[in-house]
């Protein structure tokens, strides 16, 4: 085992539309600057409709109408609002979707792919690398591991 591997540690997901979401639920405001964070209810729909059908393969048009917006206005609006883009936000639900099911499930990994909206095993695994530091597997292996400070071989 390299060194590399003894220090590999997942990473957390940023979500700030998450923590904004929530700030949104509570009578926080999300700002002024776009319709979503003009109507909370908008903002609270939007995160809705993605914790809903998240699995689902879906345009980001079908929640800029579930939110009664066009898909310019919703871009620009869950842009500004929640500082990332929609494609962005879904692609990190997703992913931490995947984490939770890597730790307590004991499906594949091309099954929990599946089972949280990625329809390309490979495309899955990048993107999992990308916000969480390792592949699904040395991740699932990771948290089986009773000191969780290596990745197993």
């Amino acid at each position: 085992m390299t060194t590399e591997e003894t220090l590999l540690q997942p990473r957390e997901i940023e979500m700030p539309a998450e923590i904004l979401a929530e700030e949104a639920l509570r009578g926080g405001s999300l700002g002024a600057i776009a319709p979503l964070a003009d109507a909370p209810g908008d903002a609270r729909r939007a995160i809705a409709f993605v914790a809903s059908r998240y699995p689902d393969k879906f345009p980001a048009s079908a929640v800029a109408t579930h939110c009664g917006l066009s898909r310019f206005q919703f871009s620009r609006a869950f842009h500004a609002t929640f500082r990332i883009t929609f494609r962005e936000y879904l692609l990190r639900y997703r992913v931490r979707a995947a984490c939770q099911a890597l730790t307590r499930d004991h499906d594949s990994v091309t099954a929990i792919a599946y089972a949280v909206g990625f329809h390309d095993g490979s495309y899955f695994a990048r993107m999992f690398r990308r916000y969480i530091g390792m592949l699904p597997s040395q991740y699932a292996r990771w948290h089986e591991r009773p000191d969780r400070s290596t990745v197993a071989p």
